[in-house]
């Protein structure tokens, strides 16, 4: 190692010299650690030894935990290093690695997530992989020490196996890079976008607002398409769930009531107990949805949370330059939320302190403590920390009274709180700068600023959007996906970085039309077809990057808005019609199986035949070789059968296939539900579990396999087909398919 890493640390790798906050956490492993690069790749090829390849990103639980566990260890390190050259990467720099290398593992094991552990030959093709490791065997499982020594002796001594593995994923990663080709001729025109609207939503929760169970996201492309439907196509059913979820996420504890930003999602169904780590691109999207709710139905509290979440972000998360951070963790001191949460008596000692301690303060702290919750006990116990009890309250407004948010007094008080929060420790920031995401802030400010008649929002917008522009290029022209605090940008930007800020340029362009914002769009979307078109769609990689085996063309939500979604929306905007009709026709088989995760490819649907004729994507020919994706697969282990007992009463019998099962619909702890949803059902009933003892599982789990049926009973019978929605995930001995939604349409009663 070189004099210039050395420091007072024990130990320091290569990482030190990164500028990635998560690759510098791991700066000072006693793992020989390098990032993603010639350097390690020559290594590797040098010394004849397989790659570990570690993927995460800084505000991930799990990824903190394996690194404390393995990362840190000493004799782990000496494993690592004996056997593998050791790449870490920052996924939210990186993201095109991260998505080649998350495809290999999810056809390797039928799942993923991070932290990705991912082991490469020195050609950089993929042949084993998981998420974290425990550090030793247990419960029948093998340890990570246990697997690194496994994983090397294959390489050394059965490289006929490796070499045969890796030939076969490597061909089925280039299958699986581009959407399957429709099945029949497909007709895109306003019933079949409605058809995938109704598919879409069919899993809303009337109850507590929202769509599909806990854990409970925002669905922002999901929430976002039903306002532009809204706007072109006034439906009450679509306002009316839009209004209950903003609502209900506005009122709970996803939100932080003092700083007014939005935590990643919802632990639970009714939106109280977040993951409280804190994301760009989250909130970038949820201001952009506000603002226009606030638009479209005029509710005075929409623009109070819009302001509060851009306010929050130029306030915490805006750099000096004028660029957007990145996101914050969700720890604080090792555990969850901590400088969020709160005691009643603290609070009221806090308030009373400021405001002082006579009938009438007495009696608003009270009424504060009332609307907060604070008043109703504690309401959180930390996952991992503690005795499980609850004694901490997260503050959300427990009678669901959204007035609150515009009631001047209870500013007043959470103000007085947020500034006492604002002296506990704080929850570590990664100041990284994204292009993407800082697109997706642009839209969302210049969008927000123009309806709320905020020139300060637009203003941000354009110093972030001039400094993309001026510090975020290389000398060709192309921009770059990162930079922090300074540095040089790096890294060759991927369609994201493109599109979603050419898409934030038009959005300026709207917001300030004296700015010259269309001509800069213009210029970065030519550079995108010059780097990543297909005449088809377009690939997730540029056509310069060259240390990926695989170019991908990628149409699914992440939850960011799919890439070529934005592409095609951006390309109607600069009047190229066919281009978004070309995307469309690639996407369209994929629709067809999963709109569900495609919000954004049917906004673009949307977008294109409000201006444009309906038009038909024909059939080609069969892709006899092409691989099922791990989604696709998952979609084909469970068939469904629906039956009308009476007409009343629908039966569905679900069959898993021989192997498979999928979870009960009361699952053991942390698996997913199987869950199924139907327009005006007045019940579902679900059978119970069968006992299982799974290699994966401390001990038996309740699952369904074989054949099971769930019951839907209706109040009247229903005229016209039922949608049924059913939501599972399927697996088997050793690994799990990625969960997904179908929706079986069922005709009406006879």
């Amino acid at each position: 190692m070189s004099a210039t890493l050395q420091s007072t640390h024990k130990h320091t790798n290569r990482l030190a010299q990164e500028n990635s906050p998560y690759l510098l956490q791991h700066a000072h492993n006693p793992v020989d650690w390098y990032p993603w690069g010639p350097e390690a790749f020559e290594l590797a090829r040098s010394q004849n030894k397989p790659i570990f390849l570690s993927v995460g990103y800084s505000t991930c639980y799990w990824c903190h935990v394996m690194e404390r566990q393995s990362f840190e260890s000493e004799a782990i390190a000496k494993e690592l290093n004996q056997r593998f050259v050791s790449i870490k990467v920052d996924r939210e720099e990186r993201p095109d690695v991260d998505q080649l290398y998350m495809t290999a593992l999810q056809v390797l094991t039928r799942h993923g997530g991070w932290p990705m552990s991912i082991f490469l030959t020195p050609e950089l093709e993929p042949f084993y992989g998981g998420t974290y490791f425990h550090p030793t065997d247990m419960h029948g499982r093998p340890g990570f020490v246990t697997v690194l020594r496994a994983i090397e002796d294959a390489y050394r001594n059965r490289p006929d196996e490796v070499k045969k593995t890796t030939v076969q994923l490597t061909k089925i990663m280039q299958q699986l890079a581009r959407p399957r080709s429709a099945e029949r001729s497909i007709r895109i025109d306003q019933q079949w976008v409605a058809g995938l609207i109704d598919r879409s939503i069919s899993d809303y929760d009337p109850v507590y607002g929202g769509f599909g169970s806990a854990p409970k996201f925002p669905r922002q492309t999901l929430l976002e398409l039903l306002l532009l439907q809204n706007s072109i196509h006034p439906d009450d059913r679509f306002k009316k769930m839009l209004v209950r979820t903003l609502d209900a996420m506005a009122c709970g504890g996803i939100r932080d009531q003092l700083g007014g930003g939005f935590h990643r999602y919802s632990t639970d169904a009714q939106w109280l107990v977040p993951h409280f780590e804190i994301m760009l691109y989250d909130n970038a999207l949820l201001g952009w949805i506000y603002s226009e709710a606030y638009r479209q139905f005029g509710e005075e509290r929409f623009a109070a949370v819009a302001r509060g979440i851009f306010d929050f972000a130029l306030r915490e998360m805006t750099s000096p330059q004028g660029g957007f951070y990145t996101a914050f963790d969700a720890e604080v001191e090792a555990q969850e939320g901590l400088s969020y949460l709160w005691t009643r008596d603290e609070a009221i000692d806090i308030l009373r302190e400021k405001l002082g301690t006579g009938a009438e303060q007495e009696k608003a702290i009270e009424k504060f403590c009332r609307a907060y919750g604070l008043a109703d006990g504690p309401n959180f116990a930390d996952p991992h920390c503690g005795n499980g009890q609850p004694d901490k309250n997260i503050l959300f407004l427990a009678s669901g009274d959204t007035f609150a948010l515009l009631d001047r007094q209870f500013a007043e008080m959470r103000n007085i709180l947020y500034e006492a929060r604002r002296h506990r420790p704080q929850p570590m920031l990664d100041t990284k700068i994204l292009t993407s995401w800082n697109g997706l802030m642009i839209r969302g400010l210049a969008h927000g600023g123009m309806v709320l008649k905020e020139s300060r929002y637009v203003q941000a917008a354009a110093k972030a959007a001039k400094f993309l522009l001026e510090h975020h290029k290389d000398a060709t022209g192309s921009l770059l996906r990162t930079s922090r605090e300074g540095s040089e940008p790096k890294f060759t930007g991927a369609l994201d970085d493109y599109v979603f800020l050419a898409d934030a340029l038009l959005a300026l362009d709207v917001a300030d039309s004296h700015g010259g914002w269309r001509k800069q769009a213009e210029r970065v979307a030519s550079k995108m077809k010059d780097e990543f078109g297909s005449g088809e769609a377009f690939f997730y990689i540029s056509v310069s990057t060259n240390d990926l085996l695989v170019r991908q063309m990628v149409g699914s939500d992440s939850p960011l808005p799919s890439g070529n979604g934005v592409a095609a929306q951006v390309m109607l905007q600069l009047d190229e019609p066919q281009i978004a009709r070309d995307v469309l026709g690639t996407f369209a088989q994929a629709l067809e199986d999963q709109a569900e995760g495609m919000s954004s490819l049917v906004v673009t649907a949307v977008k294109y035949l409000e201006r444009h004729e309906p038009f038909t994507a024909t059939a080609s020919d069969p892709q006899a070789e092409r691989a099922l994706s791990p989604r696709e697969m998952a979609l084909r282990v469970v068939s469904v059968r629906p039956t009308w007992k009476s007409d009343l009463e629908l039966r569905l019998e679900l069959n898993t296939t021989l192997g498979f099962h999928v979870n009960a619909h009361e699952p053991a702890a942390g698996l997913i539900a199987t869950t199924l949803s139907a327009a005006d059902a007045a019940e579902i009933i679900y059978p119970p579990g069968v006992m299982r003892r799974l290699q994966f599982a401390e001990g038996p789990i309740p699952v369904y396999d074989g054949s099971v049926a769930i019951t839907v009973r209706f109040a009247k019978p229903p005229k016209k087909a039922v949608a049924v929605q059913l939501t599972y995930q399927a697996c088997d001995e050793t690994s799990c398919l990625p969960v997904v939604t179908r929706t079986v349409d069922v005709p009406a009663p006879k």
